[in-house]
């Protein structure tokens, strides 16, 4: 994973982690998980992005539901993009992130698998 390009990363602000691991698929990203997506089993240690897991040096890094501890945001420190999903806009992974988008987890994630799978059938762009 440390070396992975696109990472989609879940946090405690997922409540839906089929759709997550759908979501992962469909993008074709490397999974990741917060310290507390971990430690509340909703991945394995060894998905743990941080500084108490694995640094990621990802060219994109999008963050759902994650807010943005101290160690998880150094972990990220060397990814080219940062994208925040996430309910707080005044979370600290949205003030670090390169573009954030506010909303519901399951409901962004919902209409950005939409998205991509109109893209490749060949359908309009903006189908979310």
């Amino acid at each position: 994973m440390a070396e992975a390009e696109f990472i989609l990363s879940g946090g405690n602000g997922v409540k839906d982690w089929d759709l997550f691991h759908h979501a992962a698929s469909v993008l074709g990203a490397t999974e990741g998980a917060s310290r507390v997506a971990v430690d509340d089993g909703f991945m394995g240690r060894e998905r743990q992005v941080g500084a108490s897991g694995t640094w990621v040096t990802a060219r994109v890094y999008v963050a759902v539901g994650i807010s943005g501890a101290i160690q998880h945001l150094q972990g990220i420190g060397a990814c080219d993009k940062v994208i925040a999903i996430n309910l707080d806009a005044g979370c600290d992974m949205v003030k670090r992130a390169d573009l954030s988008v506010i909303g519901e987890s399951a409901e962004v994630l919902t209409a950005l698998i939409a998205a991509v799978q109109a893209w490749r059938s060949g359908g309009k762009r903006d189908a979310a």
